[in-house]
């Protein structure tokens, strides 16, 4: 059996002065032709690691009822495309949407503290009633794929809050739940 034997050896060092390709968010210069909510989309959906955390802007939009009537029978179809509402591509399981201001959301921060679920130790629940919808997963895996029945409801949101170093106060930054009036 022969062996492998290089004739010419100097292909090697020329090899070893390539420029080496960058690791991490590396994007070539087609990417900034984007506009940036756009980029950050892709950008989002390309990367491996822990998604950053959404701006309070992006909470707002996420937990709060937008400009289509609540009462629509395909609310959560419409509203979660619309607004883009994903975990890198693939649909949620559930997923809550409030018609609360969100400033009046903010109170439930400093509300009644109540039992969570998916093994979330600290929630808290709202102290004023109001009309939402439950988006529960019917059937699909990616985001264009996505079908949801809508379940109207009227209870107390149950939230999860998070520090924002701007107002340096505690935000509602998920719906977990909404507990029903007794």
């Amino acid at each position: 059996m022969k062996s492998l034997v290089i004739k010419c050896t100097w292909p090697l060092p020329l090899l070893l002065l390539l420029p080496l390709k960058l690791q991490g968010n590396y994007w070539d210069e087609k990417e900034y032709d984007l506009e940036p909510g756009l980029r950050e989309f892709f950008r989002e959906i390309a990367s491996t690691g822990p998604t950053k955390p959404p701006t309070r802007e992006r909470i707002i939009e996420m937990i709060t009822v937008g400009e289509r009537p609540l009462n629509d029978f395909d609310y959560c179809n419409a509203e979660l495309r619309a607004k883009q509402i994903h975990d890198k591509g693939r649909c949620y399981p559930e997923r809550y949407i409030v018609e609360m201001s969100y400033g009046e959301l903010s109170k439930a921060c400093y509300g009644e503290r109540v039992q969570c679920k998916n093994g979330v130790k600290f929630c808290r629940r709202s102290m004023h009633l109001t009309d939402g919808v439950r988006c529960v997963l019917e059937s699909g895996e990616r985001m264009a794929n996505c079908l949801y029945t809508t379940i109207h409801m009227t209870g107390y949101p149950v939230v999860t809050c998070q520090w924002d170093k701007e107002s340096q106060e505690f935000i509602p930054n998920y719906i977990h739940n909404m507990s029903l009036p007794e």
